[in-house]
């Protein structure tokens, strides 16, 4: 075999697998650590019973205005405020004026016609006035709010979850509907990482190559896709929503599709001569033309 044959045959594949052991373990290693979720994220982990909640101040309900009063509970008694007594017009001392002994008391209006229609001989009696009953105050519509189940205080518990960050890709794949959303995260890390690895020594080339070009597609479809689709239209096509997309976009699109590539290649055409399962399976023995 020619030398620039052995270098197309050999060195290739190990410049691959290098490209592709260096690319999934930086995306994967990080994977590994911890990290805290909030918003909808978290609430989507508490859902699925995933990491260590921890519930946080919620969204307590409005504050009524000034000088609105509490709503009554339910079976309370309303509270009966009785009317201020009125002075009369008559009555009133002006100032610096001696009270006079033989003024009459006030008598409300009405009581002439009444008193003429009193028996003589017996002393009108004064009908006091009905007590009033103030209706109790109701909050506008948009003050009352729901309390969620169990709390009392009407105010919205929310959550922070501290999980491992790969859960961030169980959040993603529950939200697009996707069976079984954890156990498919954590085999796309583990091919990412463990994978990777072995990729790189060569050790079951084939089988990690075919893994790491579904990972890559599947994130593509996850990730750039949608990106892609909401700027397609019947006139612009695939190709046109592609030109379209923010440039951070465009290179997380190439970016996947080339390592989409490079994993195929492994998988089809083997890890070359410098790797392990050269050694192991065929003996350390190099192909003939």
């Amino acid at each position: 075999m020619r030398f620039r044959d052995s270098i197309t045959l050999h060195i290739c594949p190990l410049l691959l697998r290098i490209g592709l052991a260096a690319a999934f373990l930086w995306a994967g290693i990080p994977k590994w650590g911890n990290e805290t979720f909030e918003g909808p994220a978290a609430a989507t982990l508490v859902e699925l019973g995933i990491g260590h909640k921890t519930a946080v101040a919620g969204r307590a309900s409005p504050t009524p205005p000034a000088g609105a009063k509490e709503p009554e509970r339910p079976g309370s008694t309303p509270v009966v405020e009785p009317p201020a007594p009125q002075e009369s017009p008559d009555s009133a001392q002006q100032p610096g004026e001696e009270p006079s002994s033989d003024t009459p008391p006030a008598i409300e209006e009405g009581a002439d016609d009444q008193g003429e229609q009193d028996q003589p001989g017996e002393p009108s009696v004064e009908q006091p006035a009905p007590p009033t009953t103030t209706p109790p105050e109701t909050k506008p519509a948009e003050l009352v709010e729901k309390p969620d189940v169990g709390d009392a205080a009407g105010a919205t518990v929310q959550y922070k979850v501290d999980a491992k960050k790969v859960e961030g890709i169980t959040v993603m794949l529950h939200d697009v509907g996707h069976p079984y959303p954890r156990i498919f995260a954590w085999i796309a890390m583990l091919t990412e990482t463990v994978g990777a690895g072995l990729l790189l020594i060569g050790l079951f080339s084939r089988v990690w190559g075919l893994g790491l070009a579904v990972a890559m597609g599947y994130a593509f479809k996850l990730s750039t896709l949608p990106q892609i689709q909401s700027h397609m239209s019947a006139a612009t096509g695939f190709l046109g929503a592609l030109s379209e997309l923010d440039y951070f976009w465009q290179l997380v699109a190439f970016y996947q599709l080339m390592l989409f590539i490079a994993a195929w290649c492994i998988f089809i055409g083997g890890p070359g001569a410098v790797s392990l399962d050269r050694l192991i399976f065929r003996g350390g023995h190099n192909e003939e033309d």
